[in-house]
């Protein structure tokens, strides 16, 4: 299922460089176009096929949201929006319940930030993390997977102008989110 092509088109694409990098991740990442209606999904690596179940081709093209439960996913589904909609915040994180194909439910930990690129649209690099059976361990080794690709993809993206991720402080808090999910379960 490894798909090392081309995500987008023209503004709308990814360089070979990063999708490399995405393909070898066992990190679940997506990439979503701001500069196209709805912001749909332009990128899925087979670590996100995998952990919801979709293939590749039932994914690209679509909004994030298909992962929602039937009734929504409630007020964080404003939080995303509003984090989207604000161009001074670069990154954030939500706990969002999501469905897989099979119909099972998961407690989805996402990690969001923005890639701005000179002269085209927005980009939005998403990662999840599936918390419903949470483990220090788990948390640990998602946080360093996704700052080690988070690393290689910035070394990449910054030769080319975009200016993407900040810093892993948003990672350094995942695992006081899922704590706190976890108390309040």
């Amino acid at each position: 299922m490894t798909d090392t092509s081309t995500a987008g088109h023209g503004d709308h694409a990814l360089p070979a460089s990063v999708i490399e990098i995405l393909s070898r991740s066992e990190v679940p990442i997506v990439f979503a176009d701001a500069g196209l209606d709805d912001a749909p999904l332009i990128y899925a690596n087979d670590a996100f096929c995998r952990l919801s179940g979709y293939d590749r081709d039932e994914v690209v093209g679509r909004n994030c949201r298909f992962l929602q439960p039937p009734q929504g996913a409630g007020p964080v589904r404003e939080r995303i929006r509003a984090f989207m909609a604000n161009d001074a915040k670069t990154q954030d994180r939500f706990l969002i319940s999501n469905v897989r194909k099979s119909g099972e439910r998961f407690l989805n930990l996402l990690y969001m930030s923005k890639l701005r690129r000179p002269g085209k649209p927005t980009l939005f690099l998403g990662s999840q993390f599936d918390i419903t059976k949470f483990t220090a361990r788990g948390a640990d080794a998602f946080d360093d997977a996704l700052a080690s690709d988070i690393q290689q993809i910035n070394a990449l993206t910054s030769q080319s102008g975009w200016p993407m991720l900040s810093s892993t402080a948003t990672l350094a808090s995942s695992f006081e989110t899922i704590i706190q999910a976890k108390l309040n379960d």
